[in-house]
C-alpha cells in the first residue's frame, strides 16, 4: 500500500473529488432504497439484490465498466467489481430475521433468531414470503419480543404463516436534515449505501475495486465466529486475496463519544477499529493498522472524517471470514447504536457514512496497481 503522500502526487486532486462527489444526498437515495427493502440471511440477493442491481442500472455503472454479478458462486452474496486488483470491500447485505419454529395461536409463533436478539422491547418488524423462483411480497407487519424465555412474532391473526416465511426486524427510514441523524432498518443498509457510493465515485475514477455484499453475516445466534459470515466464507473461497480488505459494518461508541454525539444528532465521523468483538473477532496488523491510521487520521479538515474507535465495542463481521483469506484487512465502519433494536430504533448519521464513502475512495486509490 502506498503512503498517502505517494497516492496524492498522482492524483492530486483526489481529495477535491471525494468531497465533491460523494454527498449527503447521494447517499441518502441508495441508503433509502435498501433499507426500506427487506433482506433476511439466506434470501439477501433475491431482494435487495434486484434494488442494487436497479440503482446501478439507474446510476448508469453497467455500461461504464462495471460488473455485476447476483448470486456470485451460488454463495448468495453479490458482487460489483471494475478493474483488476484493487481494493475489496465487504459489507452485509441481509439483516435481523427470525425462523417459524410453530405456532401458538392464530397470530401468535413460536420464532428462533437467525442473529442475536438484542431487542429489550417489543420490536417492529415485517412478513416476507419467497416462491420458488426467489419472488417475494410482504405478508403482513409484526412483533418480536422475548416473553417468558421465548422468542415470539405476533401478527394479524387472520394472515396464516407456514414454514419459510421469514420475520424481519424493521422500520422505515426516517432522516432529520437539520442533524443528519437517520433511523430504520440500518444493520447493515447504512454500509452497504457507504459501500456502492464509493464504488461508483471509484468506477468514474478508474480506480479499481471489488465491493463484495454478502449473505448470511447475521450467523445462527450466540454460536462461535465460525457459524457467522457463512456467505462470505463460501465466497471468498472463489476470489484472489485483495491487496487490502476493508469490512464495513455498524460499531458502537463509547458512552462519552456516543453522548458528545447526543445519540447520533451530531457527525462523529468513520469509525477505524484495531479489533471486533473484544479481540475474539478479526484484529489488524499494527504496521497495516498504523498505515490506514497514519493516512486517514489526518483528513478530517479536507472533509475525509475518521477516527480510532477507543472505548466502543465493534461487533465481528465478515471480517472473522475475511482475516482468515488474508492478514491484509482492516475494520472500517460507521459510529450507531441499536444495531439490532436493542433498545429503540437503530441510528446513525448520514454524515458519518459520507465520510466512511469517502475514506474507502481514499484508501483505494492507494492500493490501486
Amino acid at each position: 500500500m502506498r503512503s498517502l503522500e505517494a497516492t496524492l502526487k498522482q492524483r492530486p486532486s483526489l481529495l477535491r473529488e471525494v468531497v465533491a462527489d460523494v454527498t449527503p444526498d447521494g447517499l441518502l437515495e441508495v441508503l433509502r432504497a435498501v433499507a426500506d427493502t427487506p433482506a433476511p440471511s439466506g434470501a439477501s440477493s433475491f431482494a435487495r439484490g434486484a434494488v442494487v442491481e436497479q440503482w446501478c442500472a439507474r446510476r448508469g455503472l453497467l455500461t461504464a465498466g462495471a460488473e455485476l454479478h447476483r448470486d456470485a458462486f451460488a454463495s448468495g452474496c453479490d458482487t460489483l467489481s471494475a478493474g483488476s486488483g484493487g481494493l475489496a470491500i465487504l459489507a452485509h447485505l441481509d439483516e435481523v430475521s427470525y425462523l417459524l419454529r410453530e405456532q401458538v395461536e392464530p397470530g401468535t409463533w413460536r420464532v428462533a433468531p437467525y442473529c442475536y436478539h438484542l431487542a429489550e422491547k417489543p420490536a417492529p418488524a415485517r412478513i416476507v414470503r419467497f416462491a420458488a423462483d426467489g419472488s417475494w411480497h410482504l405478508l403482513c407487519p409484526a412483533e418480536v419480543a422475548f416473553v417468558g424465555g421465548n422468542y415470539l412474532a405476533t401478527h394479524p391473526p387472520e394472515v396464516q404463516l407456514h414454514p419459510g416465511d421469514r420475520v424481519v426486524l424493521a422500520s422505515p427510514l426516517e432522516h432529520d436534515t437539520a442533524s443528519g441523524r437517520v433511523t430504520g432498518s440500518l444493520d447493515n443498509a447504512a454500509g452497504v449505501a457507504a459501500a456502492l457510493v464509493a464504488s461508483e465515485v471509484m468506477l468514474r475514477r478508474d480506480i479499481p475495486f471489488r465491493t463484495y455484499l454478502t449473505d448470511e453475516e447475521e450467523g445462527p445466534s450466540g454460536q462461535s465466529s465460525q457459524t457467522i459470515s457463512r456467505g462470505a466464507a463460501r465466497l471468498l473461497r472463489h476470489v484472489e486475496p485483495a491487496p487490502l480488505t476493508v469490512a464495513v459494518d455498524i460499531h458502537g461508541l463509547g458512552a462519552a463519544e456516543l453522548a458528545a454525539t447526543e445519540e447520533h444528532r451530531r457527525p462523529w465521523g468513520a469509525s477505524l477499529a484495531e479489533y471486533s468483538s473484544s479481540g475474539r473477532g478479526s484484529v489488524a496488523s499494527p504496521p497495516l493498522f498504523a498505515a490506514v491510521s497514519e493516512a486517514l487520521l489526518p483528513l478530517k479538515n479536507q472533509g475525509v472524517g475518521v477516527r480510532t474507535n477507543v472505548g466502543g465495542y465493534v461487533p465481528r463481521s465478515d471480517d472473522v471470514v475475511a482475516m482468515l483469506h488474508s492478514n491484509q484487512v482492516v475494520i472500517l465502519g460507521y459510529p450507531g447504536v441499536n444495531r439490532h433494536f436493542d433498545r429503540g430504533l437503530p441510528a446513525a448519521n448520514v454524515h458519518d457514512l459520507v465520510s466512511l464513502a469517502r475514506a474507502l475512495v481514499v484508501l483505494g486509490a492507494m492500493v490501486a496497481p
